[in-house]
């Protein structure tokens, strides 16, 4: 019997999570919902089966799915008689993205068995002052209690969804088009480590710079993980802390990226 936890991630809090949890859980097998090919299996073949468990652990997007991760859930082909659990970090309320979780996968005549959502230290910098690093950093130890409880509740088999009935479409909403408002100061250092973090090369370099190319997921790995802090969406982020998850290096963040 094997569990398989597939992760999507733009600051690090997911992997995060979704690390602590294939360890609790006895080593699960970790893959990146970024591959090009939804993997588990060679050549993204059938994954799961009877008695085999398979999860997903992802960030609420406006209490919806990522559509990365929607899309990646339409094209994995998951044998019948599988255990399925989601596992959703988020800043607040975001249960409604368990329950996107959950008709995502009923549209393919499968069933959620396991949900939940985690609170994670916040980070959507477009929209508030993200949380400070190092006191998040503090916080972990409580959170690894929790993910702990949760994974005990999944070895047993739990079938248990906690949910809300509400999700947002805002997320979906001329998304393509939001990166405009991305722009790059003068202390940029032409690292490129925007456009290699990127999970849907949405970034090109060109003259040392980066340019977006309008198939942007709204991630906001490159602003949080720019080394320089030189990315600005819009005016209000010149004023405001950059967080990635204090114990998850950049390097992991790449692994499996488009």
């Amino acid at each position: 019997m094997s569990t398989i936890i597939y992760w999507f991630s733009g600051t690090g809090n997911s992997l995060y999570a979704a690390k602590r949890l294939a360890s609790d859980l006895g080593g699960a097998s970790l893959y990146p919902m970024t591959a090009a090919v939804p993997s588990g299996a060679v050549g993204g073949s059938a994954v799961g089966g009877s008695g085999e468990k398979i999860g997903f652990v992802f960030p609420s997007y406006f209490s919806n799915l990522p559509r990365i991760v929607r899309s990646f859930i339409e094209k994995l082909d998951i044998r019948d008689g599988t255990y399925l659990f989601g596992l959703v970090t988020m800043g607040g309320l975001g249960l409604g993205s368990v329950a996107a979780l959950e008709s995502a996968l009923k549209q393919k005549n499968l069933r959620l068995d396991y949900g939940r959502g985690i609170l994670m230290p916040a980070n959507y910098v477009v929209m508030y002052n993200p949380a400070d690093g190092a006191k998040a950093g503090n916080r972990l130890e409580k959170i690894n209690k929790k993910i702990s409880k949760i994974a005990s509740r999944i070895k047993t088999g739990a079938r248990s969804v906690k949910k809300l009935q509400f999700t947002a479409n805002n997320l979906y909403k001329n998304i393509e088009a939001l990166d405009s408002q991305f722009s790059v100061e003068d202390s940029c250092t032409g690292c490129a480590q925007c456009a290699k973090i990127c999970p849907v090369s949405n970034i090109v370099m060109e003259n040392k710079k980066p340019r977006w190319l309008h198939h942007c997921e709204h991630c906001v790995a490159c602003i949080s993980w720019c080394p320089a802090q030189a990315i600005q969406y819009g005016e209000k982020t010149k004023a405001r802390r950059r967080y990635h998850n204090p114990k998850i290096a950049v390097d992991e963040m790449m692994i499996g990226q488009k």
